[in-house]
């Protein structure tokens, strides 16, 4: 047998032989580089060489780092995120994993949510700035980011990437959260939540960034809407700076001696507001700062979940069957108003069903079947809605409520509830606000009220009023109001533009104005002897000014102040009376004729009247006074028939006090309701010092004394007659008078024999000496002891 040897598997050898097949095939591999690949690798490397002689290294890394960052942006990040993601997907073969199209959707949806992210990076820039690039003058996105998000189409082109991304990675959860925002979209659109949303949003912007001046300076047109002379420049009035300290106030020093000598050479021009400036400019006055005013506090009311209190209304209308529902929400410094909209009434009709044939179709219970048809609808009538009142207001647990059906230009009922506590309004509050400012540039009258019941500041012109009569009870904020009035007005105009004539009875009101260079006559009136020649001393301004402007053709105050003949324009005349019951029971038939015949006539002559009463009677807001006062604020009073005596409606006995008040324009069908500005006594004492500052002493307009001491010396006569004579025939009158009554007095003799109270008491007094009547009693009347020439007692 012939012994045969297995061939050797390949690869299989002792350890020399490998060793030297594999020095041979890495022979082989060598000598198959080729001679030029070996020259161009040595030119490239001696090439780098020769570079980085020539070239430092490191600037052109901080090149192209730079060149990188300003280019992609923080985009560099969305590169390499998805990079990693592409690498670890490879990694994990999840191509092989998954269908093609499902990879395919995957892909495409990731690059797109990277796009959208970059131009999100695109429209923002950061005030930092990341190794040598500043983001604040390239997006955080860099050049590439601001150019996906760039123009119209570049906007439109990068939401619509998000809406890819989110339809190709989540394609359910976007289409169930784009049918969620649709009916979220129509139940807020329905309910009006855009709209309150955004006018809450708005009032919030404009109260916190939108300071505007209080009257820019302009030089093309004046500032209160007068000519400037010609003749010199108009100086301008600024405010100083003041420095509160407790009640009083530390005003700016008095200019320098050669300063006013050189203003009392100049002639005195109209006065401009340059807003808060500070800089003391040239001219005579200089207007309070508002810094004087106590700044705005916030609110410490305690907050209540309005729209629970929104569905508690709409629950309890509901159940006794009033469809409505709570449209909107506008809480204000002391009341909330629920704004609601009626729902309506539908009538409806059961109507047996018939087939195609005519034939009446019954169902599986052996019952012809039946169908509700609706035959009717109408509105729910708005009497149904305020006759539930007290029912409301049991439900919501409040003191008391008030409807206003409907609220005017609304299609709304308003529901106001009262806040537990009242937020104050400060003065300083509405006067910061656009409304007053632009107020302010129509007239020197500008007004601040307070706020509404949805926080909107209420201004008003007392020029268009143009006369005021204010009533309400004791305590509920009539003479706040009078003081707002009047220091309101000082804040912003000068003696040369307005002047006041103070009535105060009381003599605690007002008396605090005594010192202001404003005033009309030198002294605040406190005298009620001296209050019907007071109004006789204004009607007799009034018809001076009428002369006035008949010579040089003017119609109004305006038009005469803008005449070019007019060198001296004249100021504003205000008229406050705080205490109208008092003179109407000194003399109500003369205080009655002279308030009327000025209330129809002084408004052309720039004087207005402002007239207040705790008593709104009709023996006291008589109804010739009421129609002549066509501008009326209620405050709180004890009745419905005070109510009505002073707007003509009821809903003044149903308000809160403390300066809750309706306000009834000329313009206005019906009353708007504000909570009056709080205006404290140290804030008006600081006001009135920095008037009555000595550096004014020079500057005080002249006092228009002369029309009052003419206006008494007629109504009372000449303090020199001697009215004990026989020939003066009031006497003799008063003789007679005396026969026919057991008892007399002043005001006896004022009805009788048409005179003044002071020539009224020298009439009793010359009877009291001729032994017609005795002394003084307990008050003011005078027991008769015996007939005129008589003798008998």
């Amino acid at each position: 047998m012939v012994a045969r040897t297995r061939p050797r598997a390949a690869g299989v050898g002792s350890p020399r032989r490998q060793q030297s097949s594999w020095k041979r095939s890495l022979r082989k591999r060598f000598r198959k580089i080729s001679t030029t690949r070996l020259a161009i690798g040595a030119a490239l490397l001696v090439g780098l060489l020769v570079a980085s002689l020539l070239i430092n290294p490191v600037t052109a890394f901080r090149d192209t780092r730079d060149w990188l960052l300003q280019t992609f942006g923080l985009g560099l990040a969305i590169i390499g995120a998805l990079a990693s993601a592409g690498a670890v997907a490879r990694w994990r073969k999840v191509q092989s994993k998954l269908p093609a199209a499902l990879l395919v959707r995957r892909i495409a949806g990731t690059i797109a949510a990277g796009l959208f992210a970059w131009g999100l990076l695109g429209f923002n820039r950061a005030d930092w700035s990341l190794w040598g690039t500043d983001f604040r003058l390239v997006t955080l996105g860099g050049d590439i980011g601001a150019w996906l998000v760039g123009g119209f189409f570049g906007t439109v082109t990068w939401l619509a990437l998000g809406l890819i991304a989110a339809l190709l990675l989540q394609p359910r959860g976007t289409i169930a959260a784009g049918k969620g925002v649709g009916a979220g979209v129509a139940y807020s659109l329905e309910h009006r939540w855009p709209q309150r949303a955004a006018g809450t949003t708005w009032r919030i912007v404009a109260g916190v960034f939108d300071r505007p001046p209080v009257v820019p300076p302009n030089d093309d047109e004046d500032v209160i809407g007068f000519d400037a002379p010609s003749e010199s420049p108009s100086p301008f009035v600024t405010r100083p700076p003041v420095t509160v300290f407790g009640t009083g106030s530390t005003s700016p020093p008095a200019a320098d001696e050669d300063e006013d000598e050189t203003a009392e050479e100049e002639a005195p021009g109209e006065p401009a507001q340059l807003g808060l400036d500070l800089e003391q400019a040239s001219g005579h006055w200089h207007y309070p700062a508002l810094d004087l005013l106590n700044t705005p506090q916030p609110s410490t009311h305690r907050k209540y979940d309005n729209q629970a209190r929104a569905q508690l209304i709409v629950d309890t209308l509901a159940s006794f069957g009033v469809d409505a529902s709570v449209v909107e929400v506008n809480e204000g410094p002391t009341v909330t108003q629920f704004g609601v909209e009626p729902g309506w009434e539908v009538r409806t009709r059961d109507l047996t069903m018939k087939d195609a044939a005519g034939k009446t179709i019954i169902g599986r219970d052996g019952r012809p079947q039946m169908e509700r048809v609706e035959t009717s609808r109408t509105r729910v009538r708005v009497n149904r809605i305020t006759a539930l009142q007290n029912d409301l207001a049991l439900a919501l647990a409040a003191p008391s409520l008030r409807i206003e059906a409907p609220v005017p230009g609304r299609a709304i009922v308003g529901i106001e509830v009262p806040n537990d506590t009242a937020t104050v309004v400060t003065m300083r509050s509405v006067m910061e606000t656009k409304e007053f400012s632009d107020m302010l540039r129509k007239s020197k009258l500008a007004v601040a009220l307070g706020r509404g019941v949805s926080g909107i500041p209420v201004v008003a012109d007392l020029s268009k009023m143009p006369h005021l009569l204010i009533a309400g009870a004791t305590g509920s904020g009539k003479s706040v109001c009078v003081n707002t009035i009047i220091s309101g007005i000082m804040m912003n105009a000068s003696p040369d533009d307005v002047r006041f004539v103070l009535v105060d009875p009381k003599r605690v009101e007002l008396t605090g104005y005594g010192k202001i260079p404003h005033l009309a006559f030198s002294e605040v009136i406190v005298d009620v002897d001296k209050v019907v020649g007071v109004l006789q001393a204004v009607v007799a301004e009034m018809e001076s000014r009428y002369k006035k402007f008949a010579a040089v053709a003017a119609r109004n105050i305006e038009s005469y102040n803008k005449h070019p003949r007019v060198l001296k324009k004249l100021p504003y005349w205000v008229v406050v009376i705080d205490e109208l019951a008092d003179l109407m029971m000194v003399a109500p038939f003369e205080v009655e004729k002279l308030i009327c015949r000025l209330a129809q006539l002084a408004r052309a002559t720039g004087i207005h009247l402002v007239v207040a009463t705790q008593r709104p009677s009709v023996d006291v807001v008589t109804g010739l006074i009421k129609a002549n006062f066509p501008t009326r604020i209620a405050f709180a009073v004890t009745s419905m028939t005070d109510s009505r005596t002073i707007i003509d409606m009821g809903g003044a006995e149903k308000l809160l006090g403390r300066g809750d008040m309706l306000f009834m324009p000329t313009d206005a069908a019906k009353p708007i309701r504000i909570q009056g500005v709080y205006l404290s006594d140290a804030e008006v004492e600081r006001i009135v010092e920095f008037w009555a500052d000595e550096r004014f002493a020079d500057f005080i307009p002249e006092k228009a004394d002369n029309l009052l001491e003419e206006a008494l010396v007629e109504r009372n006569g000449d303090p020199d007659i001697d009215l004990n004579e026989d020939e003066d025939p009031l006497v003799e009158q008063a003789r007679e008078l005396a026969a026919q009554h057991s008892r007399i007095s002043p005001s006896l003799v004022q009805r009788r024999l048409r005179v003044g109270y002071v020539k009224a008491c020298r009439i009793i007094e010359a009877l009291e000496n001729e032994g017609i009547v005795s002394g003084p009693d307990e008050g003011e009347s005078r027991r008769v002891l015996t007939a005129a020439g008589s003798g008998e007692f």
